[in-house]
């Protein structure tokens, strides 16, 4: 049954619901039935942990990525795998980076979550994605490294969005070193999108006041950002400000 078609209330009957409480007390936590897990994409929300690799190239930022093609997915994608009950987050992120590609993972940092679902996403059930930036030793077994800034066509649609959210993440961070002043929750985008607020002053009023605009990607956001530095700031979808 996909995602669409699950009824919103339960249909079961007396007899049917008893007969599934008992089967259900015989489903292992550890997903060692594909079909049982999946089962529930249309009921629950599911919670996959999505790794960014980064390494520095020839002093650009690139991110690991290998290419799938199966029943859900068709196209590049950065490491992920679902939340383990009982996982802390270090034991989700290495057993994905160990799993996936054979990476010893030596620190890792939370980016952000996203509440991805099928209406806003290329997903197949509603997702609460935890995405780490993560540092990890070793030589991938799977996957090659891109340019943030030069991503396969056919990666998947949410995970380039996600990747616009690395490469805001490590631009803040510059700008934190920097000791740089953030306005954040001034202004906050839309989901999925990027806002851009330049502050511009009306002359015969002799006031200041905020010229708006959102965006859908974040190289859309930056060449707005571009084109009246000083006073231009880009703001994400958690209102924290970019830049």
């Amino acid at each position: 049954m996909s995602y669409n078609d699950q009824p919103a209330v339960t249909e079961l009957t007396s007899e049917e619901l008893q007969t599934y409480l008992a089967l259900q007390k015989k489903v292992g936590w550890q997903r060692t039935g594909t079909e049982v897990f999946e089962s529930f994409f249309g009921i629950l929300p599911m919670v996959p942990f999505e790794c960014a690799v980064v390494r520095y190239i020839d002093g650009e930022p690139c991110v690991l990525l290998w290419h799938r093609d199966d029943e859900h997915y068709t196209g590049w994608h950065m490491p992920g795998k679902y939340l383990l009950r009982g996982e802390t987050d270090e034991e989700g992120v290495r057993r994905v980076l160990k799993n996936e590609a054979d990476l010893e993972l030596t620190s890792f940092e939370f980016i952000r979550h996203f509440n991805t679902r099928p209406e806003s996403g290329d997903v197949p059930q509603h997702q609460q994605a935890l995405f780490w930036l993560c540092r990890a030793e070793g030589e991938p077994t799977v996957g090659r490294f891109f340019p943030l800034t030069k991503l396969p066509e056919d990666i998947l649609g949410h995970h380039r969005r996600y990747v616009d959210h690395l490469r805001a993440y490590l631009m803040r961070d510059e700008r934190l070193k920097s000791d740089h002043f953030f306005r954040d929750h001034d202004f906050k985008a839309h989901e999925g999108k990027w806002f851009v607020a330049v502050d511009r002053f009306a002359g015969e009023s002799k006031e200041w006041y905020v010229d708006s605009s959102e965006y859908d990607t974040l190289d859309a956001a930056i060449e707005k950002y571009k084109s009246n530095r000083e006073y231009s700031s880009i703001f994400d979808d958690l209102g924290h400000q970019i830049c």
